[in-house]
Formats: structure tokens, C-alpha cells, sequence
């Protein structure tokens, strides 16, 4: 293998996979210092891979709406860069196409995925192992590569700009946010996300010993969270909702006394960053791998249900409709655990 490699990274799939796969690219760049990576990823996720020092080019591939002419654009794109090594840690038969099509004598994905006869090496997907030790086992299963403990990166780096920086920081002073506890209650699935209820009662618990609550959310959780902020009516309570992009969020969770999320991108963003993180978990659990890889963090479950995990990635609604998974948290527990961790942390 030449010192100098040519990379792709392929994972389109959502922001939080995008994020999780970041340790990839820096323990490569840790590795062969002079390569060339680059990245392809859907247009919801290229922001938190702007301004990376690592990312050589982000290619961006709109596989909802782009059909079969954008799908044979993309492979025309990649097959004209001559990439060395394809990496593949989606599991999609359209990544895995991707991957075959691209020319690259190297090509490296999961043996999960249906398609994995068209690579040259198949990776074991280790069920219990974290997503992003998922994700260097393909970096580690490159041809004559040897990767010692100290180039081997396990927290995702992320580069805002500092426009970014100066935004939020006028937000802060001009909200006067002090005693900030950051929320992310959404999630593309229901029965990942908090209810409007579970919301609003934990942001009373939270105002009621004294925090200040901010909401973050994308452009898909507006009104969730405009429904949340009208029932809680307090100037205690922010909605960011839909305002932030990803990285903005990122530091203002960087802010944050704590962060309270669901099994979500934001659990990510969190964990990328040196703030205490409180994960709940509704129909998935934390041995699937996305639990944040940091110490400082408390993982809130209802371990008292036989009908969990009821899927691996979420559903659209309750198959038992109770939904106990979330109703039967409790929001003063949740408040609790975020001085519990902030003093296990000291």
C-alpha cells in the first residue's frame, strides 16, 4: 500500500452515523499523515463535516431525490477520483454498489451487509461492540496497515467556524443563559423520543431547581417543540429549535451544565464534547452500540419491561400502545441524575 493512499469514507446514512464515523477519518490521517480523504455523506449531514482538517472533500449525494441519474453521477465522481481504498460502514445495498463501482482495488465494508459479495474484504459487525469501534475495525482490516494505541481516536472532532463561535456566544449574553441545561427530546421515531408530556415535565423539574432550559432541535421537530414551549410557558425555557445548525448546537451543548437527550444525533454532538450527557432510552437500549463513548454520561432506561428492545432502530408508534418504555420515567429522577453526574465528574 502507498504511503500516500486515497480514501473514501462512504456513509449515508443519517447525521449521528456521520458523526460516529468521524474517528475513522482521524485515526487514518493519524496513520498515513500525507493521504487524501474524502467523504461522502447526504446533504442533512454535511454540515458537522465542514471545516474538517481532515476531510480533503465532501461529497455530497442526495440519494432521496437524485434517482438513477444521480446514482450513476455519483459513481461517474467517485471512479474518476481513483480512489485506493473505499471504506463502507453503511450496510446499504446503494453504498455497497457505490463501493463496487468506484474502481478501488480496496474495498473494505460489514459482512451484515446483503451486498457484501461485491467487496474485497468483509468486516464481522460486532452487535454489542460501540458503532465507532464498529467503524475502525475497517480501518484495521486495511491491507498491511498497523495502527498503534496512541493514532487510534475514539471521540469524533468537529470544526465550527468561528462565525459559529460568534453567534452563539451573542446568544448567550444576550439571553443572559446561566445554570443552561441543554434538551433534545426528538427523534426520526416516536418510539425513540420523549412525549410532549415527558418534555414539558422534566423542563419543570428542571426550571424549579433553578436551570435554565434550552431546546435544540432540526427543522422536523418545530412544532414538537413550539407545542412544548407553549405549555410550559416560562421565560426559563428556550426554543432553539430549527435555529441551530449542528455545529452551532454543538457549542452552545458545550456551554451546557449537562445535556439531556434521546438515542439520537444529539446524543453524539454530547458526546463529542466534554459535557455530561443524560441519554434516554425509549424502544432501543444501550448494548446496540450508540451510547455515548464518554465517562461522563448516565443512561436512563425502564429496565422493568420485557417488551424492550422492541425494535434496533425505532417505530412509529407503540406495538403494545402503552409506550411504558418513556411514560413510566420519572422526570424528578432525571433531573436528579444530572447533579448526581455533575458531582461524580468533580
Amino acid at each position: 500500500m502507498t504511503a500516500n493512499p486515497k480514501i473514501l469514507i462512504i456513509q449515508t446514512a443519517f447525521l449521528g452515523d456521520v458523526i460516529l464515523a468521524l474517528p475513522m477519518v482521524q485515526t487514518l490521517k493519524n496513520v498515513y499523515d500525507s493521504s487524501e480523504i474524502d467523504f461522502l455523506c447526504i446533504p442533512s449531514a454535511q454540515n458537522v463535516l465542514q471545516n474538517n482538517t481532515y476531510i480533503r472533500n465532501v461529497i455530497v449525494y442526495d440519494k432521496y431525490y437524485s434517482g438513477i441519474k444521480g446514482f450513476h453521477e455519483i459513481v461517474h465522481m467517485i471512479r474518476d477520483n481513483k480512489y485506493d481504498i473505499i471504506l463502507c460502514p453503511h450496510r446499504s445495498f446503494r453504498s455497497a454498489m457505490i463501493t463496487y463501482f468506484s474502481g478501488a482495488k480496496i474495498r473494505i465494508g460489514f459482512d451484515k451487509n446483503a451486498f457484501s459479495f461485491l467487496l474485497t474484504s468483509k468486516v464481522q459487525y460486532e452487535t454489542n461492540e460501540h458503532e465507532i469501534k464498529r467503524d475502525l475495525s475497517l480501518v484495521k482490516a486495511i491491507p498491511g496497515i498497523k495502527i498503534p494505541d496512541e493514532k487510534m481516536e475514539l471521540k469524533p472532532k468537529l470544526f465550527p467556524a468561528q462565525k459559529d463561535f460568534d453567534l452563539i456566544a451573542n446568544l448567550i449574553n444576550s439571553k443572559n443563559l446561566t445554570n443552561l441545561i441543554t434538551l433534545s427530546p426528538c427523534s426520526k421515531w416516536f418510539t425513540k423520543q420523549l412525549t410532549e408530556e415527558k418534555s414539558i415535565s422534566i423542563i419543570n423539574e428542571l426550571i424549579s431547581k433553578g436551570f435554565t432550559a434550552a431546546l435544540i432541535g432540526g427543522n422536523d421537530d418545530i412544532i414538537y417543540c413550539y407545542e412544548v414551549e407553549k405549555a410550559v410557558k416560562s421565560r426559563n425555557l428556550l426554543n432553539f429549535c430549527g435555529e441551530l445548525t449542528p455545529l452551532q448546537s454543538y457549542i452552545l451543548i458545550s456551554k451546557a451544565k449537562a445535556h439531556i437527550t434521546v438515542d439520537s444525533a444529539a446524543a453524539h454532538l454530547a458526546a463529542a464534547t466534554d459535557t455530561p450527557v443524560i441519554e434516554i432510552y425509549g424502544s432501543t437500549i444501550p448494548a446496540f452500540g450508540f451510547y455515548p463513548l464518554t465517562s461522563k454520561h448516565v443512561i436512563i432506561e425502564n429496565e422493568n419491561l420485557d417488551c424492550r428492545p422492541c425494535t434496533d432502530h425505532g417505530r412509529i408508534e407503540c406495538p403494545l400502545k402503552h409506550f411504558k418504555c418513556i411514560e413510566d420515567l420519572s422526570a424528578v429522577n432525571i433531573v436528579k441524575k444530572i447533579k448526581d453526574l455533575s458531582d461524580s465528574s468533580d
